[in-house]
């Protein structure tokens, strides 16, 4: 009776049973990504208290200053003079002595529109101000003769300065503002002629547009009016006498003629200052963003080091450099 069994016990061994399943995966697989993220909490803690301190009233200052760089560039600047008289409104002293040199600044929103239907100004798109229409800048420069028909100099606000340094030599300085509301109430001396004796853009010109820009309340885009005053500011927010008479002679030698190509270099000279100016800010910014934002974050999650200084920490096993 035992000898069928003998005989098959051999054959067990024919059959290989299959290996078990691995086990499902368990919360011990990843544990030591959670310790190596629980071991960056500290640095990452000192990191975020260092970019809240330095950088946390970066942001707004920022936004608010890239909105006016913007508003620079495409020549529109209406809505935040709009914002700044009702940020300002029932508060008609606080608005006016934000600047104490410029008492006009409440009597300027930004005017952005132009009556003009004829041509730009051939150097137009160089000048960050939108379309400049040659009858605006001829609106401008008919009310001007000299320095003299600007303002009177003797009697701005900042030779009355309280405390000055020199009572006998003191500074004269024409804000911006009170430069345009003296040529919009200014009186219109004439077209101004080439050095041929010709209307500056021609006669067509001359007998479309004289009516309206020789008006006493002739509406003057602030274009036209930054463009002309940056061809002695160079994007300050004051002018000098000395450097108005000496700009002006290059281009409105003697009150009647106007050296348009003349005026054109001076005005994008001028206006290549703003052009410096936003491109120097956006360079800070970067940098600025990229020390305390950009490579920390790249650092802590992505283990990648682009530069810009030392905040944030790499893996043990190091971060793969890009520079």
């Amino acid at each position: 009776y035992l000898s069928p069994l003998i005989l098959f016990l051999p054959t067990v061994h024919l059959f290989h049973l299959p290996s078990p399943p691995p086990p499902p995966p368990t919360l011990l697989h990843s544990a030591p990504e959670i310790n190596f993220a629980v071991e960056k909490i500290p640095s990452m803690a000192k990191n975020a208290v260092i970019i809240l301190a330095f950088g946390g009233g970066l942001i707004p200052a920022a936004i608010q200053a890239n909105k006016s760089m913007i508003n620079t560039l495409t020549g529109n600047k209406a809505e935040q003079d709009i914002a700044d008289a009702k940020a300002f409104k029932g508060r008609k002293e606080e608005y006016i002595g934000r600047s104490s040199l410029d008492p006009t600044s409440d009597k300027n929103l930004y005017v952005s529109s132009t009556l003009s239907n004829g041509p730009n100004l051939p150097c137009s798109p160089l000048l960050f101000s939108g379309d400049v229409k040659i009858a605006d800048i001829i609106a401008v420069v008919g009310r001007i003769k000299s320095k003299d028909s600007l303002c009177d100099w003797g009697r701005l606000p900042s030779t009355m300065a309280p405390d000055l340094a020199d009572p006998e030599n003191p500074p004269m300085w024409l804000p911006r503002s009170t430069f345009k509301t003296n040529i919009r109430g200014g009186q219109f001396q004439g077209w101004p002629v080439d050095d041929r004796g010709v209307p500056v853009g021609g006669e067509e010109l001359m007998k479309e547009e004289m009516g309206r820009v020789s008006r006493k309340d002739a509406v003057i885009p602030d274009a036209a009016l930054d463009v002309v005053f940056d061809t002695w500011a160079w994007g300050a927010s004051v002018a000098t006498p000395d450097k108005v008479e000496r700009y002006l002679k290059r281009w409105r030698p003697d009150g009647v003629t106007f050296d348009v190509k003349g005026f054109q270099r001076d005005a994008v000279a001028g206006r290549s200052v703003t052009g410096f100016a936003i491109l120097a800010f956006i360079v800070i910014q970067v940098s600025a963003y990229g020390v305390l934002f950009i490579a920390p974050f790249m650092r802590e999650f992505l283990n990648i080091d682009i530069g810009f200084g030392t905040l944030g920490s790499c893996s043990p096993e190091g971060c793969v450099s890009l520079f």
